[in-house]
This record gives structure tokens, C-alpha cells and sequence, in this order.
């Protein structure tokens, strides 16, 4: 499994349960000042290439996956959600080019600190690839009326959340803990002080 560290660089892989806010806080980090990238993106990105497109149309039944002749992603997902084998296969597939294609953008980047938006990076066992990692928390309550008020059926919530670890273990497994509960003001200030803590420790190094 290919390593994401790349030397004189902070590489900080950014996780949490569904709805604790993982696309905001990667925001915040960019804002910092951070290289900022999500694994959801580059997935999709490759999903359209040649080299996996032609695959998982190997695989799974075209009418289930397409739309207008076009994979449709929300099709895919369920498809994979509903089959634990179906979905180590793309997962197999996938993983390696994503984390081949994140190392090459984290290596050609100016940015010292960079962070890697991974909602399953703990059930993929990515941990070692990263500096360390940042997982965001939320009481089940909050986590669940989020996804609702996104449009998702409860039916759906329940079944992405079995095919995810329990959130007290992504936290127990988590380098950093953020609580994501409040304003997106007060996770902002902690991601400030991170960036801010690990910028200083850079500027250490150089005296």
C-alpha cells in the first residue's frame, strides 16, 4: 500500500462518522493555507477514466449503473452499499490508483502541510499512510438530523452507517479528536491552532 508521507511535509489524513462535516473542516484547513484533497473527488475522477471505467462496467450490470448511457455514481454506490463483496471489488480497484494520484499531487505542491478528506479511512486501514490523522465527532443525534435535513431516508442513513465503523471506535483509532458539534466559527479556531502549531514547529526547524 503505497505510503502518502512525503518528507519535509505534514500529510494529515481528515475523517469522521457521516455529517460530522469532514468537506467543511477540509475547507477551513485550505483556508490556512493547506493543500486541501478529497479522496471522494479523485475516486470520481477515476471513475471515469478508461482503465476503471471499462472494468466496473465489466463487473455489474450495466442498467444497474448506468444512466443515459453515463455511470451514474449514486447507482454505483448502491450497488456496492448493498453487496460487501461487490464493494471489496471496487475498493480493490480503486484504492491503489487513488492513493497513487493523491501521493503525486501531495508531491508536486509548494504546501507544507497537506489534508486528505478520507470518510473511509480507518475501515481501508490508511492509517500508516499519514503524518497522523484527524477525525471530527458529533453527538449520534446531530449526525443523524444532518443527513436527514441533506435529503438522505433514513432507510439509506442506517445502511451507510453498517458499512462504516462505529463512530467510538473512529475516534479511539484517531490521532486528533475535533468536536464538530457547535458553529463552524469555533471548529474553524481549532483548525487555526493546529495549522498554526504545525507552521511553528516548520519554523523551528529552519533556525
Amino acid at each position: 500500500m503505497k505510503d502518502l508521507k512525503v518528507p519535509g511535509k505534514t500529510v494529515i489524513g481528515l475523517t469522521g462518522p457521516i455529517a460530522s462535516g469532514k468537506s467543511l473542516a477540509l475547507g477551513l484547513f485550505i483556508k490556512e493555507g493547506a493543500l486541501g484533497l478529497s479522496a471522494d473527488a479523485v475516486s470520481a475522477s477515476l471513475l471515469t477514466e478508461p482503465a476503471c471505467y471499462n472494468r466496473i462496467l465489466g463487473k455489474f450490470s450495466p442498467g444497474k449503473i448506468l444512466t443515459n448511457g453515463k455511470l451514474d455514481k449514486k447507482k454505483l454506490a448502491a450497488e456496492v452499499f448493498g453487496s460487501p463483496a461487490k464493494r471489496k471489488w471496487l475498493e480493490a480497484l480503486l484504492h491503489p490508483r487513488i492513493l497513487g494520484r493523491i501521493h503525486s499531487l501531495i508531491t508536486s505542491s509548494q504546501k507544507k502541510i497537506a489534508v486528505v478528506e478520507t470518510p473511509l479511512l480507518f475501515e481501508a486501514g490508511l492509517e500508516e499512510c499519514f503524518t497522523f490523522t484527524v477525525c471530527l465527532s458529533a453527538p449520534a443525534r446531530t449526525l443523524a438530523a444532518r443527513a436527514l435535513e441533506r435529503g438522505w431516508s433514513r432507510a439509506e442513513y442506517g445502511k451507510r452507517v453498517k458499512a462504516q465503523l462505529p463512530a467510538a471506535e473512529k475516534y479511539r483509532r484517531a490521532g486528533v479528536v475535533l468536536e464538530n458539534a457547535g458553529r463552524p466559527r469555533e471548529l474553524g479556531e481549532k483548525i487555526k491552532f493546529i495549522c498554526g502549531f504545525l507552521k511553528g514547529l516548520e519554523k523551528g526547524k529552519k533556525r
